[in-house]
């Protein structure tokens, strides 16, 4: 893969590395949130089952879980705050802060808890959906082996420009898409076409005619970038650039796919828009209740935040990436490939399905 095409994908993986990770490398996020868990397990247990302790340890604990699962939605809520977007990143924290205000510390840890866990999971299966992605823009190699003014030279692939010949050596990775000019091979395609067995190629009948309509060279002598020479040394002439190869057009579309939200997430995002301000509105004017009702501050606070802690829509921010990330590790398993939320979401409204490579299905 060229160094143009790789290197935004890789440049967001470090970006979404370093908003994830920390000290404990790309997984903090997820240790934090199990840390969590843990704290939060051992306060409750030690509430519960355990006489005679005083009652500071059980608070202690739940304290370094708000800590733990706390640490990535605060820093996710202060950056939405200063993109002006109030989302359900800020009412959890709010209605946190509520149960901890209310002494239910154990149901507010619980929430961070589910919450960070919920996320840490998203963010981990996203990065290893950029790792898979990386993975595959590396199948081409970084450089060719180019045949200039009567010498071959050895040049980075995105130097290469349409109609170079490059040289392939038995048994090297092609750097480039083109059509075979000189030499016999059998090439093995299944990085990039899926082709159980290896594909014998020639050279093309007519290199002028191949040259003026490339799109309809035949398949005997189509090549791609990615793709695996065998026994014979062959030399090809390119017909695309490197950043237009099909191997690239396959990592920009599973790139694309990855990041593709489910109609139901795209509801969920449109819908937390509207009900996290609304809710801290409602929990905000509840506080000054004791103005209209004769009742003291304290049970107007207690009423607010009751019903912020309540409102707190733990269910929908986390079942919606859970249930997509559940459904595309089942699938995985099963040795199903789903590029993302979308996708999986639609295979529930399909009526039909064509499938390529019968013969492999077959067997």
């Amino acid at each position: 893969m060229t160094t143009s095409t790789t290197r935004p994908d890789h440049a967001e993986s470090e970006s979404d590395d370093h908003r994830h990770g920390g000290l404990l490398g790309s997984n903090t996020e997820l240790i934090f949130a199990l840390a969590s868990g843990l704290a939060l397990g051992f306060g409750f247990a030690l509430e519960k089952l355990a006489t005679g302790l005083p009652g500071w340890i059980p608070i202690a604990l739940f304290v370094v879980a708000y800590i733990f699962g706390g640490f990535f939605t605060v820093r996710e809520a202060f950056e939405n705050l200063r993109q002006k977007r109030f989302e359900i990143d800020t009412l959890m924290l709010v209605a946190a802060a509520g149960a901890a205000a209310l002494g239910a510390w154990a149901e507010g840890a619980l929430l961070l808890f589910l919450f960070s866990i919920g996320h840490a999971l998203e963010h981990y299966a996203m990065g290893r959906a950029k790792r898979a992605i990386e993975a595959l823009a590396e199948l081409a190699p970084r450089t060719a082996h180019v045949r200039r003014d009567g010498q071959v030279v050895e040049l980075p692939v995105e130097d290469l420009v349409v109609g170079d010949t490059v040289v392939v050596r038995p048994n090297e990775r092609l750097p480039a898409d083109g059509f075979v000019v000189v030499g016999a091979t059998s090439i093995n395609q299944a990085p990039v076409t899926g082709e159980s067995m290896p594909v014998d190629k020639q050279p093309v009948p007519d290199a002028a005619a191949a040259r003026e309509r490339p799109a309809q060279v035949g398949s005997a002598s189509l090549v791609f970038a990615g793709t695996i020479n065998g026994s014979g040394a062959i030399e090809i002439e390119t017909t695309r650039t490197s950043s237009d190869t099909t191997l690239a057009k396959v990592v920009r579309m599973v790139s694309e796919a990855e990041t593709q939200k489910s109609p139901t997430q795209r509801f969920t995002d449109r819908f937390e828009r509207i009900f996290v301000p609304a809710v801290l509105a409602l929990a905000f004017v509840l506080l000054f209740a004791w103005v209209v009702v004769e009742e003291p501050f304290r049970d107007s606070f207690y009423r607010a935040m009751a019903v912020l802690v309540a409102a707190s829509p733990c269910a929908l921010a986390i079942a919606t990436p859970s249930a997509v990330l559940s459904g595309v590790a089942r699938a995985a398993r099963a040795g199903v490939l789903i590029k993302g939320g979308a996708p999986l979401e639609n295979l529930g409204s399909l009526n039909a399905i064509a499938f390529d490579k019968t013969g492999t299905l077959t067997e």
